[in-house]
């Protein structure tokens, strides 16, 4: 059935419930979706959604990011020219502790609703992809490694919240949000080559330096960090979705040598390009 998903995998910690869900591809549609649970869902690399949305009731619908919180009971509705056959990671947390921490719920504002949609803070982001990478591998005290990364991603979204409210607001050296809209817009071009340092800092009005320094102050990670997570993004993409060679994948992202553009992959996803190529291509499922 067009649109239909289920549960590919499930894995039940103390902390919080991990799901895998499949979802076979679906055309254009608008609907509108409740849960009982709060829940940050993930769209693994390759993450491609034209798709918008809203949460609660009277909210202005926004694009979805890979990241967006759904607290329980809030209603979010949809709009989506439709998509392919996908695969999307959900932790669904304690409701109590979830309210207790991030102060989040069907009666928060506006300005917070709107904020779960596109969840961009960096350290959020990095435990997600850090768990996308821990799930496949059957590796040695997983269990324990994936519920400590359960633990602190409830944390870090307390601290993301705090600063959507207010609570953290900008110091002074830090960059403003348009400058940080401006460096993810540019990451998100897929038309043109990755840009360096000096590039970014032209489009904030910055120095090279003072980009450096005030990229570290804001997001904690280093604004390279940031533009090889953002190639990584594009990578799976390529690979996924495209037939291009893999030389071919590693000269458009900036690699001299297939080589070394496998090594770093493998470095950060835990598989070769080919291996996650003909993992996306077959279907299998993340949490093995």
């Amino acid at each position: 059935m067009e649109g239909e998903f289920w549960t590919a995998a499930e894995l039940q910690l103390a902390n919080f419930r991990l799901e895998v869900l499949s979802q076979h591809s679906s055309g254009p549609f608008q609907r509108t979706h409740e849960i009982d649970e709060p829940s940050l869902i993930y769209m693994p690399p390759p993450f491609t959604s034209p798709a918008r949305g809203c949460l609660g009731e009277g909210g202005t619908y926004s694009p979805f990011g890979t990241a967006i919180v759904v607290p329980a009971r809030t209603p979010l509705h949809v709009i989506s020219p439709g998509f392919p056959n996908r695969e999307f990671i959900i932790a669904r947390f304690d409701e109590d502790r979830f309210r207790e921490l991030t102060r989040i719920g069907p009666e928060s504002s506006g300005e917070e609703l709107a904020a779960c949609v596109d969840i961009r803070a960096p350290a959020v982001l990095d435990l997600l992809e850090r768990l996308s990478i821990e799930l496949p591998r059957p590796s040695i005290a997983r269990d324990t490694v994936i519920a400590g990364l359960g633990l602190m991603l409830l944390g870090e979204l307390a601290r993301y919240f705090a600063t959507v409210r207010g609570g953290e607001g900008l110091h002074v050296g830090n960059l403003a949000p348009w400058q940080m809209r401006r460096i993810d817009e540019r990451l998100a071009d897929r038309t043109r080559p990755p840009p360096d340092v000096g590039e970014l800092a032209e489009l904030c009005g910055v120095g090279r330096r003072h980009l450096m320094r005030a990229f570290k102050a804001t997001t904690g990670r280093t604004v390279m960090d940031h533009v090889e997570r953002s190639l990584f993004t594009r990578a799976a993409w390529m690979l996924a979705e495209t037939a291009m060679p893999l030389k071919a994948i590693a000269a458009e992202l900036g690699y001299d040598h297939q080589g070394s553009f496998a090594t770093a992959f493998r470095r950060r996803f835990g598989e070769t390009p080919s291996h996650y190529r003909t993992r996306r291509m077959n279907g299998v499922p993340v949490l093995q």
